[in-house]
């Protein structure tokens, strides 16, 4: 009996979401950052055993939208969370409180009317005993408005604990069914689409505060060719396109030091995916309110 479905994981940002997909599936399927809103458009990853296959779909943490962007970010987690097999609702141990988001992520849920499976993450953080009360405070809010959890699974999601488990219920809430995709795909995202969250994670995590949220990747040109030694070579022309002038001078860096930190950075990752040298050349842009700019929001409304 083969399984086959749909996996959910919604949640407020920075509770582990992408970190998640990203174990389970054995491969980096989605950017990680400290900081919030990294994920911006929904994003699968796959993975097939000889007894079912799992889709996940790794969500934008749920926030109040500012700007289109926003918006159309909150689309994607409302899209994601309809027609799943499976919903995982992952909560940080290490905030514990039920607040406006957590409460509007599981109105949201309930209305589904899906499988949902609360996963209490970053358990290694807290003491043991108070993992009890932050699930009994869940599962009383959640049982308020009419919904059940299914499971409720403790996890620590940088210790690997508890993702077999966590693994071995969702496949119990599967349908039978075939391969939905070929079994040696594990992501739905293209080259072009990983090479601009690398790039992206990379000045997220180097850029300072107000800078990373306003800054889009795009690559302009990515191209394969062979070298003198007849090797082969990609040519990877990026824009990173940021909202201020003052932005830009930041992401460039005195005498473009933070740009070539960004660019070998991420260099060397874009270059471990694709087997092969990497010829990066990242361009600086200003385009202002691009955030509410339709005619840049191609990726992230293109999921929805």
């Amino acid at each position: 009996m083969f399984k086959s479905g749909y996996v959910t994981v919604v949640g407020k940002p920075n509770a582990g979401k992408s970190t998640l997909v990203n174990k389970i599936v054995g491969f980096k399927v989605a950017i990680t950052t400290p900081k919030p809103q990294t994920t911006r458009f929904n994003i699968k990853g796959i993975i097939t055993d000889e007894n079912s296959q799992m889709i996940f779909i790794d969500t934008p943490g749920v926030h109040t939208p500012k700007d289109k962007m926003g918006e159309y970010m909150m689309k994607n987690v409302d899209t994601a969370i309809q027609s799943v097999d499976v919903i995982i609702y992952m909560v940080d141990a290490t905030k514990p409180t039920i607040d406006k988001a957590n409460e509007t992520i599981m109105q949201n849920i309930v209305n589904t009317k899906n499988n949902v499976i609360l996963c209490i993450n970053k358990i290694d953080k807290i003491e043991k005993g108070k993992i009890l009360k932050i699930i009994t405070v869940y599962d009383e809010y959640f049982k308020s408005i009419g919904g059940e959890f299914k499971e409720v699974i403790p996890i620590s999601v940088y210790k690997q604990d508890g993702l077999d488990i966590l693994k071995e219920s969702i496949i119990k809430y599967l349908p039978e069914g075939d391969l939905i995709y070929e079994e040696d795909e594990i992501t739905d995202i293209t080259e072009r689409e990983i090479i601009e969250e690398i790039i992206r994670e990379k000045a997220l995590n180097n850029l300072e505060e107000e800078v990373p949220h306003g800054i889009k990747v795009e690559v302009q040109r990515f191209k394969k060719r062979k070298n003198r030694q007849k090797q082969a070579v990609y040519d990877i022309d990026v824009d990173i396109i940021c909202e201020k002038m003052s932005h830009k001078g930041i992401i460039i860096g005195k005498d473009g030091a933070m740009l070539k930190k960004i660019g070998s950075s991420a260099r060397i990752d874009i270059e471990d995916m694709l087997q092969d040298k990497v010829n990066l050349k990242l361009w600086v842009k200003v385009r202002p309110d691009w955030q509410d700019n339709e005619n840049y929001l191609g990726n992230i409304k293109s999921r929805i």
